[in-house]
């Protein structure tokens, strides 16, 4: 058993029964219980994924919604805690539930970038694990940890700031609160020549991929006839994901 919950990163899956019903909609379904039991002293972001059913006569069924009140997709299982789930299959569609039948269950660990999909077989009087799989996958971060990872990814130009007599103040980052994951760079651009630019400059925003590809480039005009002290700008960048993308962001200023 231990060797079995290490295999799974501490946690345990066991298919506890399975309910024949009818829902609420009208349709007759089968209801397979998930218990996803958290064996650990720390608390797991988790992401499940629709199950796949596989017939013993190999007829593949998605699963068709869940069980409210359960684990629906995310969820965060509490340390030394466990959760179900009710993955619900329309008998439109799984007309029995028999021996040899197989369900496949995924999981993702959204925190710890690991991905587990575990193969489970019908037996006569329960349901056991045949096979598992363990990959890594991209950790999701949330719109804060983003905003923190690419605050330090902020490249400013020193040397470009002092010949133009100008300088960056109060650089941040915000990242929209949903999965679209655009953001803007906010900043106040200052004189070092009293409260007037020295002349008109453009503020040149640029940001780059991993392999030091170019992303996207943005600018802003300031007029010296228009400035008074300082001036806040904003950086936004509108396409979806493009938080994930950026590993550097470089800002300078530009006559």
């Amino acid at each position: 058993m231990e060797k079995e919950i290490e295999d799974f990163v501490g946690l345990e899956f066991k298919i506890d029964n399975v309910e024949d019903t009818s829902m609420s909609n009208g349709e007759d379904a089968f209801i397979i219980y998930l218990n996803i039991d958290n064996r650990t002293s720390k608390s797991r972001k988790i992401n499940l994924l629709k199950a796949t059913y596989v017939t013993n006569d190999r007829e593949q069924i998605e699963q068709d919604i869940w069980l409210s009140g359960y684990i629906i997709g995310e969820d965060t299982l509490k340390p030394n805690s466990f959760k179900k789930a009710g993955l619900i299959f329309y008998k439109s569609k799984l007309k029995k539930v028999l021996k040899d039948d197989i369900i496949y269950v995924t999981i993702e660990l959204i925190k710890e970038g690991t991905e587990l999909t575990l193969c489970f077989k019908k037996t006569d009087t329960n349901w056991v694990i045949i096979n598992k799989e363990k990959i890594d996958i991209e950790i999701k971060l949330t719109p804060k940890q983003l905003e923190k990872n690419l605050l330090k990814r902020i490249e400013r130009l020193e040397a470009f700031e002092e010949r133009l007599e100008v300088n960056f103040e109060k650089l941040s980052i915000n990242v929209d609160d949903d999965d679209s994951l655009w953001f803007g760079l906010l900043g106040e651009l200052h004189s070092n020549s009293g409260l007037e630019l020295r002349e008109s400059i453009e503020v040149i925003c640029v940001l780059y991929d991993n392999q030091d590809g170019i992303i996207k480039q943005s600018s802003q005009y300031f007029d010296h006839d228009n400035f008074f002290g300082f001036e806040v700008f904003e950086f936004r960048f509108q396409e979806d994901k493009i938080a994930n993308r950026v590993n550097k962001i470089r800002i300078y200023p530009k006559k």
